[in-house]
């Protein structure tokens, strides 16, 4: 199983509820029709205390090999989700992710 990790900063202008509405409920929509998508989990950040989070959302995405990730995001389907990205944030981070389950 390969495992894909998404940090995502907020676009200036959006507030916390703002983004994880579009997040949840507009971009979720795009991303889980992906091919080849085993599991798709969104975190979304909360504020601390006082000032803003490092990000404001982890997005996990889980496909069976590195091949079916490279395709769903050349799919169709992975570019108008790619596209929509844009959005709603002004940064991301990607990490490929070797997991390794403890507990």
């Amino acid at each position: 199983m390969f495992k894909l990790i998404i940090l995502l900063k907020k676009r200036t202008g959006f507030t916390h509820e703002q983004f994880a509405t579009y997040c949840l409920e507009t971009h979720a929509l795009l991303a889980k029709k992906m091919p080849a998508l085993k599991r798709y989990v969104v975190n979304i950040v909360m504020p601390p205390p006082n000032r803003e989070p490092d990000y404001n959302g982890v997005v996990e995405l889980w496909f069976d090999n590195v091949d079916d990730m490279k395709k769903a995001f050349s799919s169709p389907e992975g570019r108008a989700t790619q596209k929509d990205t844009e959005t709603f944030t002004a940064s991301l981070t990607t990490m490929y992710i070797d997991e390794h389950s403890i507990i």
